[in-house]
């Protein structure tokens, strides 16, 4: 009899291992949400990445989840540090239950997490990492539907050009994005003629005395300042610039709009008056029905109006459910392997993932660039002037 019940043992134990994807799991889906939810990472943007998530999970759940099933958010904070994002990424896909991950934030952590996803075999999908080598990887397990540092300063440059400016100055902090935005940017204008300055800076620096006044001292001197950070950089930088005597003569230029957070009006005061905004919304991108709907639900849950990102990451995660209802199962490969046949009607276009080689690998490409100026203290940014096109 012993014989007999450890046998029976035996066959139970080795079922269990060759059962398929999630026969054990609970009645969920589960989806990874992995952004900067502390200091020093960009924990205000991390914070409207899982609001977002959250918005968009609530809404599947409330018409009977994904394949009859309830989907269950699994969050993680990788403070905006590398090294912190990949234990985030490894404790979160360690347990074999996670359909896929969405709200990567930082390049620097995503190009470190790509590795552990990829080696997982979970599909990582980014919504405003910017990095081209998250993409130029070719990674079977990396999607991006926001846009990527190449891109934007292609689409950047004709405004350059078109408004004059022959001499520019970039400031960026040394991080995957910072460093390729700045690359990115440096070919594309050289390319038109345009004389670029160069200055990087620790990501976490708050005093940029020392590379403004490098810039100020520049001859002939810079027309525009190009900031690229994402870190609380971004609101000293246009303060000391005015400080310091090298802005207004010298215009401030965003790479994205952050210029929305109320942190901007309060550390830069009325010098933010004039900056340039380069963004992907503009009262003049027509809106599809999933962004209409989108637009009004998140506004009446959290008091405002979501920013182009959060647009973003809600296909994402509608996509990733949409995957999951065509590939019948909600096992990562299989999910994966449906991603690449996505022709989803999301927020401000129809996505699908095209494959052209390069940075164009699992990417999206309907982006639209406009370029706005601030012309009123405390300005809602729906207000912003758009100048370009």
């Amino acid at each position: 009899m012993k014989r007999k019940g450890l046998l029976t043992v035996i066959f139970i134990s080795m079922s269990i291992l060759i059962l398929p994807w999630g026969a054990m799991a609970e009645d969920v889906i589960k989806l990874g949400v992995i952004s900067p939810l502390s200091a020093p990472g960009d924990y205000k943007s991390g914070e409207i990445n899982v609001k977002t998530v959250e918005l968009a999970v609530e809404e599947l759940n409330a018409k009977g989840g994904v394949l009859g099933k309830r989907i269950e958010l699994v969050k993680a904070d990788d403070a905006g540090k590398p090294a912190v994002g990949v234990v985030a990424m490894k404790r979160l896909l360690s347990p074999g239950d996670v359909s896929a991950t969405v709200g990567l934030w930082h390049s620097s952590v995503a190009v470190a997490q790509e590795k552990v996803a990829t080696k997982m075999g979970v599909p990582m999908l980014l919504h405003y990492s910017w990095d081209d080598a998250l993409t130029a990887g070719h990674s079977e397990y990396v999607w991006r539907v926001g846009p990527f540092n190449s891109e934007i300063a292609s689409l950047m440059v004709p405004f350059l050009t078109k408004e004059g400016y022959k001499t520019i100055g970039v400031i960026y902090e040394t991080t995957s994005f910072g460093t390729g935005f700045a690359d990115a940017l440096k070919k594309e204008a050289r390319a038109k003629g345009i004389k670029v300055y160069d200055i990087p800076f620790p990501a976490e620096a708050m005093d940029l005395t020392p590379q403004i006044l490098e810039l100020k001292a520049k001859s002939p001197a810079p027309e525009v300042l190009v900031i690229a950070t994402v870190y609380q950089a971004m609101y000293a930088i246009p303060r000391q610039a005015h400080e310091l005597g090298l802005a207004p003569k010298c215009k401030i230029m965003t790479t994205w709009n952050w210029t929305v957070y109320p942190d901007f009006w309060e550390v830069v005061g009325k010098n933010g008056v004039g900056t340039l905004v380069p963004d992907f919304s503009s009262p003049k991108l027509k809106l599809y029905p999933l962004g209409e709907h989108f637009k009004k639900a998140y506004t009446a849950k959290y008091g405002s109006e979501p920013p182009i990102y959060a647009y973003f990451l809600y296909d994402e995660v509608m996509i990733v459910a949409d995957a999951i209802k065509r590939a019948k199962s909600a096992d990562p490969k299989k999910v994966n392997k449906a991603l690449k046949a996505t022709k989803f009607n999301g927020t401000t276009g129809v996505i699908t993932f095209e494959r052209k080689g390069g940075p164009i690998w699992n990417q999206w490409m309907g982006h639209q660039l406009f370029v706005k100026k601030i012309t009123a203290y405390k300005q809602k940014s729906s207000d912003y002037e758009v100048i370009y096109p």
